[in-house]
């Protein structure tokens, strides 16, 4: 096989005349078998002693079923670089599973970045130079305005194709049973949006966006999410949402109080949903409980066991389904104390152990409880969505920026649950794990001799090594 054509003069002293021969020689690469293997050499034709003999120029490397291996002192290497690559693959494979991918390569820098050290955007260059992610993603470099671009872009997308892929693929993994609808606000600043300041969850009075999110009930897999203005209660939004659950063949729905209302359940029962809704004591609620013999309740047969405490339960008929009241002594007791500390009107005490369920599933009042209290998984997404994945505060000014926040927060949050799910026999969580792989680096190396340089990552732990086979084992 020729390699590089080199073109050599030689002049050629004659005794007999003074006429100069110029000699072409070509280098090639020769392979030399000894003993211990074969090698590779580069090699070119000299004449030398009136005759043609071989020159290496430089050996290559041993070969190795037909791949070169190259032998190098260690000395003679130097470190260019160590970039973070380990997690970032990770994430690059589970997004591509999903189909997220299909987004442009600033969507998906934003994404990543957020499932992982979630860098300002005016800072992004930099950080990405100490990663592999343009690499990874088969790209050269982006910029700060390109990055800001990607935000419009995101906005102004259907980003509903995008949810209902995502949706066709978690609806595969956890059947259509019941999902679990939530709503949650996070504050942001900028004067250019509409809108009032309103006191939230947290109880400060700024202006909110409200995020209603719909996740499957055994893994929290995001099905859609839904952004609202502050001054939009979680009622109106759960309308929109059952219509759309039912129109994707889900048939029943598990809700926090907040969402509790008659037109609701009416609702519900005309779509003909199975629906397990927590109920708000209203001042009609206080009237039902005012009337219930605490002592009948408060017997061990009506003892239900919950993951960290225990209840004790009584039902009766109401709205075409059951009302079950749940009685919680320790609760009860924490926060009677805490209310003597400030008030003491008897009949509000004796109401703060309990709390209200509305269902119409025909399920036994047991099982209804235990799937009411088990719907922390979406509370668990949007503790993700606000802590690891940053969703508070919104850094961003515009409201089209606010928004495309929220769905780069939403796909990085299907990414992060998609992880837990594949490594879950592990007993690690989502965040723990790239916790783990966050140590697990490339570095470009450079043979200060040659002037060869290659990439190597380094070797996994045992931890890695099973994430990762994980992640890609499907």
């Amino acid at each position: 096989m020729l390699c590089d054509l080199v073109i050599h003069c030689f002049i050629v002293d004659s005794f007999n005349n003074c006429m100069m021969y110029i000699l072409y020689i070509m280098s090639f690469i020769r392979k030399i078998k000894k003993p211990s293997g074969t090698y590779l050499a580069e090699v070119e034709s000299v004449w030398e002693n009136g005759r043609t003999r071989q020159k290496v120029i430089r050996y290559i490397g041993k070969d190795v079923e037909g791949e070169v291996v190259r032998r190098i002192m260690s000395s003679s290497v130097q470190v260019q670089a160590v970039r973070k690559h380990l997690d970032i693959e990770i994430i690059h494979r589970i997004a591509s599973d999903l189909g997220i991918t299909s987004l442009d390569s600033e969507i998906l820098i934003l994404v990543y970045s957020q499932l992982l050290d979630r860098p300002s955007i005016n800072r992004m260059e930099e950080w990405l130079s100490y990663t592999d992610m343009l690499d990874i993603l088969g790209i050269k470099a982006t910029s700060t305005a390109r990055l800001y671009d990607s935000l419009d872009t995101l906005n102004e997308m259907d980003f509903s194709r995008m949810e209902e892929s995502l949706s066709g693929i978690f609806s595969s993994i956890d059947d259509r049973n019941a999902v679990i609808i939530d709503v949650t606000d996070t504050y942001f600043e900028g004067d250019s949006i509409e809108g009032k300041a309103r006191r939230g969850k947290e109880e400060k009075v700024k202006k909110l966006v409200q995020i209603a999110l719909a996740v499957t009930e055994d893994h929290g897999f995001p099905l859609f999410h839904r952004t609202h203005g502050g001054n939009i209660s979680g009622k109106r939004m759960y309308r929109e949402m059952i219509s759309l659950l039912k129109e994707k063949g889900y048939s029943a729905v598990i809700l926090d109080r907040g969402f509790y209302s008659r037109k609701n359940i009416d609702d519900a029962l005309e779509l003909r949903m199975k629906i397990i809704c927590g109920v708000v004591k209203n001042k009609s609620f206080r009237d039902i409980l005012l009337k219930i013999d605490k002592s009948r309740v408060y017997r061990k047969g009506n003892r239900i066991e919950l993951r960290n405490t225990h209840v004790y339960t009584q039902s009766m008929d109401f709205l075409s389904g059951k009302l079950i009241v749940v009685y919680n002594p320790y609760l009860e007791s924490i926060r009677r104390e805490h209310y003597y500390d400030h008030s003491e009107d008897e009949e509000i005490a004796s109401l703060l152990g309990y709390s209200l369920i509305y269902h119409n599933t025909g399920m036994e009042d047991a099982d209804v409880v235990k799937k009411y209290y088990a719907k922390n998984v979406v509370e668990r997404a949007f503790k993700q969505m606000k802590g690891i994945l940053s969703l508070r505060p919104v850094r961003f000014w515009m409201l089209s920026h606010v928004n495309a926040h929220i769905k780069i927060c939403y796909l990085s949050y299907a990414i992060l649950a998609t992880l837990q799910y594949r490594i879950e026999k592990t007993g690690i969580s989502g965040s723990d794990a790239l916790d783990i792989l966050s140590h697990g680096y490339r570095v470009e190396l450079k043979d200060s001799e040659s002037g060869m340089e290659w990439g190597a990552n380094v070797e996994l732990s045992k931890k890695q090594e099973e994430i990762r086979n994980l992640v890609y084992k499907r």
